[in-house]
């Protein structure tokens, strides 16, 4: 599964702003056909989308397309038709509050990578959760389908959904934002964080936020502007000196287990396995962030 510590919303008829996205080496990048696109726009939008997925020199973003919500006779649909043979990496769903949603898109996906002759489960789903149905039925939307790989927490829509008030604490949200990360990752899943909307707030502000949401066991966040990326990646790329302690803590592990010693101290401090589990977790990052061989 790719590493996304930032993915950066991108208006779909903007193709300006798509070409500056993919410009910033920010992991993923979702060209936006729902909420950035006024309705009569819509077909403008998926047209611009479409010539940006074969003409935009991407690099190593990933190139994803938020389409509408999948409910019958809207307007996902048309919004996969007019883009898929484009070839985005994947599909990121709105809304999403039952399995049968994940599962139409993905039997979409399924025809039109049998007629361009793709290899199956190669087009991937991102499924946002932001109603309070989709976080009650959120085991079974996390098991849904293969080609799922990530849920997405949107904290601003669930928030209207359930008549919270937004506060800068997020106490309002907490519970979603926590089952959110519990159900994606007992699904093996990735867990990616809500917008941080406050574009006038101190850097340290958006840095804090993101560390919460590692903190939390998120392994990336929403980014709605270019200025948010760098910060975003930075708080998802494991440091040096934590590496090092990781990589320490582990060689300790093996040593101890040689000699047949299962919970041992180690400077300071009591070492079982959720703690050798957690430095294995960095490493992993390390690696899947290009940091460590």
């Amino acid at each position: 599964m790719r590493i996304r510590r930032a993915l950066l919303f991108m208006p779909g008829d903007s193709r300006r702003k798509i070409e500056k996205g993919a410009g910033l080496g920010v992991d993923s990048i979702i060209m936006d056909l729902e909420d950035a696109i006024a309705f009569n726009n819509k077909e403008i939008a998926r047209h611009s989308v479409a010539e940006a997925l074969r003409e935009v020199a991407f690099g190593r973003s990933e190139k994803l397309v938020r389409i509408n919500q999948v409910i019958p006779g809207w307007l996902y649909a048309a919004d996969i038709m007019a883009t898929v043979d484009a070839k985005p990496d994947g599909y990121v769903l709105p809304k999403v509050e039952e399995t049968a949603q994940v599962q139409r898109v993905s039997e979409l996906l399924a025809l039109a990578e049998d007629n361009h002759n793709w290899q199956r489960g190669s087009l991937k789903i991102l499924a946002i959760i932001e109603t309070a149905k989709g976080i009650v039925n959120l085991p079974e939307i996390a098991n849904s389908d293969p080609r799922l790989e990530a849920l997405i927490f949107g904290a601003e829509d669930l928030a209207g959904d359930i008549g919270a008030v937004r506060t800068p604490e997020s106490w309002e949200v907490f519970y979603a934002r926590s089952a959110v990360v519990l159900h994606a990752k007992a699904a093996g899943l990735q867990a990616i964080d809500t917008v941080f909307i406050d574009l006038n707030a101190p850097e340290d502000a958006l840095i804090a936020e993101t560390q919460l949401a590692l903190t939390m066991g998120y392994t990336g966040k929403l980014a709605i502007h270019p200025k948010q990326v760098a910060p975003m990646q930075a708080v998802f790329t494991p440091r040096l000196p934590e590496i090092e302690a990781a990589q320490r803590l582990i060689h300790a592990h093996h040593v101890h287990q040689a000699a047949g010693t299962g919970v041992f101290e180690y400077e300071g401090k009591m070492i079982d396995m959720p703690m050798i589990r957690a430095a294995m977790t960095i490493i992993a990052r390390a690696k899947a962030c290009g940091v460590l061989d």
